[in-house]
């Protein structure tokens, strides 16, 4: 199980890679002489910059989850110390914290 959880993590993460890989093509493309165009691709970026920020917060998460895999603490609350419910870890694969301590 072990395993197939980090095959689908590093999966994840490389999607994520290419991605954040893709945004900063669209940012090294340049911008368009126009006022009114480089207006529009001024909130591109912004939408761009939050996407991006997003994808590197989530490959940095699973990356810590499957450092715990190796560790064999995977799945363990990182504050109390029992398991997180599977139900959790399906939702959130890389929840560090049982539903009660995330709290």
């Amino acid at each position: 199980m072990s395993e197939q959880l980090k095959t689908e993590f590093t999966k994840r993460i490389i999607e994520l890679q290419t991605r954040v890989d893709s945004i900063h093509g669209d940012f090294a493309e340049g911008r368009a002489a126009d006022w009114s165009e480089q207006a529009g691709e001024r909130e591109n970026d912004e939408v761009l910059n939050a996407l991006e920020s997003e994808a590197k917060i989530e490959i940095q998460q699973l990356s810590n989850a499957i450092a715990r895999i190796d560790r064999g603490s995977y799945g363990q609350c990182a504050s109390c110390g029992e398991d997180i419910a599977t139900e959790r870890l399906k939702v959130q694969p890389a929840a560090t914290k049982c539903i009660e301590c995330a709290d």
